[in-house]
C-alpha cells in the first residue's frame, strides 16, 4: 500500500483502539447475572468482576500516559492492546473465579496503557485546523459510542451466544490492531529523559488507594474502616506526590498542566460528566432487567438511541463550534445530560418506552456526543508536544475516577434509600414484591437526581472555564514555546 493510503488508515485505527477500550467499560454489565450463575458467586465477589478492571485501569492511567511520552506512543499502544487481547482471551476461557478476576485486572492494565496514547496520536498526527477538528469529532464519538455499544453488545452476546463472548469479541479486534499499528501509525519516539520513579509510584499508589477506598465503601458501607484507611492513605500519598513533582527536574506529571484554566476545566467537566453517566447506565440496566423484567438482549437494544444520539450530535458539534463557540456546546451538552437524568428520576414500570425512556436516552446521547468532542479538544489546549501522553492520560484518569466514584457513591445512596423504605414497609406488615420494586425504583430515582446535580455542576464549570470561541481550542503548543505560557491561568 502507498504511504498516503496507509496514512488515511491511521485515524480509523486509532478510533478502533479507543472504541475497544471504552467498549469494555460497559459490555460486561449485562453478562453479570450469567457469570454469577455459572461460578456461583456472591454479590460481593460479582462486584469485583467490574471492580478488578476499574481498580487497575483508574489507578494506572497516569503511568500509561507517561509511558507513551517516554517510550513512544505507538509502542505503548501496541503493548497495551496485546495485554488487553491476551487477558480478554483468558477471561473468555476462565473456568473459575480467580482466573476471571486476574484476567479483568490485566485488562485494566492493558487499557491504561492503550487509552492515553489514542488522543496523543491524534494531536501528533493532525495540526490544529479542520483535520484536527474532524479527528476530534471521531475520537469523541468513539468514546461515547463505545460505552453505548458495550451495553447493546453485552445483551446480544450474552443471550444469543454466551457471556464468554463479551470477552472473546475483543480478541480479533485486538489482533487486527496489533498487526496494523506498526504499519499505519508513525513511530513517535519517546523523548529521552529520566524516569520519575518516586513520582510514578506515589501517584499510582494514590489513585489506586482512592479507587479501592471508594469501591470498598460503595460495597461495604461508608463506615467501613478499610475504606476509611484507603481514603486517608490516598490523601497522604497525594501530598507526597505533589511534593515530589515540585522537587524533581523531570516530573512524571508537570503540575503546570493543571494551572491552565481551560485545561483544568475540561478535566473537571470530564470527571463530573462520567460521574453522572456511569451511575445512570448502572441504574437503567438494573431497572430494565430487575424491575421491568426485560431480557438481556431486549435491554441492550433499548440503549441503541444513545449511540444514535452520540453520532448525530458529535457530527453536528463540528459545524456548531465555529459558529457558537466551545463554551456554548459544552454547556448545552452537560445541560442535556442533566435534564435527561432528571427525567429518568420519574421513571416507572408502567411508562411507555417511546414517551418516557426514549427521550431520556436521546438526551443522554446528545449530552455525550456534544460534550466529548468539544471537551477532548479543550483538554489538549496549549499542551507541549512532548507532554501529550500525560495530558491525555490525565483526561482519561479524571473520566475513570469520576465514573468509579459516581457509581460507588450514588449506588450506595440508592441502596440505602431502598433498604430504609423496605424496612418501613416491613414494620407496617406490608412486605411484598410490589413494595420491594417500588423501593428499588425510589432508590434509583434518588440516584438519578444526584446524577443530574453532577451534570449541573459540570455545566457550571463549563460556563466559567470553557473557551468562548473556536479559536480557544488550539491544541498542543510547539516545543519552542516558552515555559511561561504553561503557567498562564487565563486559558
Amino acid at each position: 500500500m502507498t504511504t498516503s493510503r496507509l496514512s488515511a488508515l491511521a485515524l480509523p485505527l486509532i478510533c478502533l483502539a479507543q472504541l475497544m477500550a471504552t467498549l469494555d467499560v460497559t459490555i460486561v454489565n449485562l453478562a453479570l447475572p450469567a457469570v454469577q450463575t455459572e461460578f456461583a458467586l456472591s454479590n460481593a465477589s460479582l462486584a469485583w468482576v467490574i471492580d478488578a478492571y476499574t481498580l487497575t485501569y483508574g489507578g494506572l492511567l497516569l503511568l500509561g500516559g507517561r509511558a507513551g511520552d517516554l517510550f513512544g506512543h505507538r509502542r505503548t499502544l501496541v503493548v497495551g492492546v496485546l495485554l488487553f487481547t491476551a487477558s480478554s482471551l483468558l477471561g473468555g476461557l476462565a473456568r473459575d473465579e480467580s482466573v476471571l478476576l486476574t484476567a479483568r485486572a490485566i485488562q485494566g492494565l492493558g487499557a491504561a496503557l492503550a487509552t492515553p496514547t489514542t488522543l496523543s496520536l491524534i494531536t501528533t498526527l493532525h495540526p490544529p485546523g479542520p483535520r484536527r477538528n474532524k479527528a476530534m469529532i471521531a475520537y469523541g464519538a468513539m468514546a461515547g459510542l463505545g460505552i453505548t455499544l458495550g451495553l447493546v453488545l453485552g445483551g446480544i452476546l450474552t443471550e444469543a451466544a454466551s457471556w464468554r463472548w463479551v470477552f472473546l469479541v475483543n480478541v480479533p479486534i485486538g489482533l487486527l490492531l496489533a498487526v496494523a499499528a506498526p504499519k499505519v501509525l508513525p513511530d513517535t519516539a519517546g523523548r529521552r529523559r529520566r524516569l520519575d520513579l518516586l513520582g510514578a509510584l506515589s501517584g499510582t499508589a494514590a489513585l489506586t488507594a482512592l479507587v479501592y477506598g471508594v469501591i470498598r465503601a460503595g460495597g461495604e458501607g461508608w463506615d467501613d474502616r478499610a475504606a476509611h484507611a484507603a481514603l486517608v492513605l490516598s490523601v497522604l500519598l497525594v501530598g507526597v506526590f505533589v511534593k515530589v513533582e515540585r522537587a524533581v527536574a523531570e516530573p512524571m506529571l508537570p503540575l503546570s498542566l493543571l494551572r491552565h484554566r481551560t485545561r483544568l476545566g475540561a478535566y473537571l467537566i470530564a470527571m463530573l460528566l462520567f460521574a453522572c453517566l456511569y451511575p445512570s447506565f448502572f441504574f437503567l440496566t438494573r431497572a430494565l432487567q430487575d424491575v421491568f423484567a426485560r431480557r438481556p438482549m431486549e435491554t441492550g437494544l433499548q440503549f441503541l438511541p444513545i449511540g444514535v444520539g452520540v453520532l448525530i450530535f458529535a457530527v453536528a458539534t463540528r459545524r456548531f463550534v465555529p459558529v457558537y463557540g466551545a463554551r456554548r456546546m459544552v454547556v448545552g451538552g452537560t445541560a442535556a445530560a442533566m435534564l435527561a437524568a432528571l427525567w429518568l428520576a420519574q421513571l416507572d414500570a408502567g411508562d411507555a418506552y417511546v414517551t418516557m425512556l426514549l427521550p431520556c436516552l436521546v438526551g443522554l446521547g446528545a449530552g455525550v456526543g456534544t460534550t466529548f468532542v468539544a471537551n477532548a479538544a479543550a483538554a489538549m489546549t496549549d499542551v507541549p508536544e512532548h507532554e501529550t501522553g500525560i495530558a491525555s492520560g490525565l483526561l482519561s484518569t479524571f473520566q475513570a475516577v469520576g465514573g468509579t466514584v459516581g457509581v460507588a457513591v450514588l449506588a450506595s445512596v440508592a441502596a440505602r434509600v431502598t433498604e430504609d423504605q423496605v424496612a418501613d414497609a416491613a414494620a407496617l406488615g406490608l412486605p411484598s414484591t410490589a413494595v420491594v420494586q417500588d423501593a428499588v425504583m425510589s432508590g434509583f430515582a434518588r440516584g438519578f437526581v444526584l446524577a443530574a446535580v453532577l451534570a449541573g455542576l459540570a455545566c457550571a464549570v463549563a460556563i466559567s472555564t470553557s473557551p468562548g470561541r473556536a479559536t480557544g481550542l488550539r491544541g498542543p503548543a510547539p516545543r519552542r514555546q516558552p515555559v511561561a505560557v504553561l503557567d498562564d491561568d487565563r486559558g
